[in-house]
């Protein structure tokens, strides 16, 4: 982002962005190839990926000049869904570490994390833009999650198990819970 404010008009909110269309060009350019970057970014909860900018051009309103829309690439297709349950598997390990420490906040957050990105990975297989995480859980259809999040046990056992239940719900393979061993 070059800059943008948070803006009323009437009663509605309003985000303005400034790109520099260079920056956009480039990682747009990336992701018709399959690459993409995910950058830490207060707000997002799995990291910001590269191609939102596509997703911008794909479904925001250009206020001036005219840029092409963005189709969502087929090489991302192929590419963003290995790579996102890839790092969701990475944090559920992660989460699972926690459990057995039993620190309740590292493991509810890592495990957090894990649905996030297994919601970026089906929208990306069906090749939908999102433009952030706001909807993520819902346009990815795991909101049936939410019900376990709300009974996240405290006690250390009980909590490797409900991150063994969770990697279940979301269909991880056990042999995917750690791919790096």
């Amino acid at each position: 982002m070059n800059g943008g404010a948070w803006l009323r008009c009437g009663g509605e909110k309003v985000d303005v962005l400034l790109r520099d269309l260079d920056i956009v060009d480039h990682w747009t350019r990336r992701a018709e190839n399959g690459k993409f970057e995910v950058d830490a970014l207060l707000g997002y909860g799995a990291g910001i990926p590269t191609y939102i900018l596509s997703a911008e051009l794909a479904s925001c309103r250009l206020l001036r000049g005219n840029i092409p829309a963005s189709l969502f690439p087929a090489k991302l297709i192929a590419a963003a869904p290995p790579r996102w349950r890839f790092c969701r598997s990475f944090s559920l390990d992660y989460a699972r570490m926690h459990a057995r420490r039993g620190n309740l906040v590292g493991t509810t957050v890592q495990a957090a994390k894990a649905v996030m990105e297994e919601a970026h990975a089906i929208v990306c297989e069906r090749g939908q833009w999102v433009c952030n995480e706001k909807r993520l859980i819902e346009t990815a259809g795991l909101t049936g999650l939410y019900a376990l999040f709300a009974q996240v046990p405290a006690e250390t056992p009980s909590l490797i198990q409900w991150v063994d239940l969770l990697a279940d719900q979301l269909g991880v393979p056990r042999g995917e819970i750690t791919p790096w061993k």
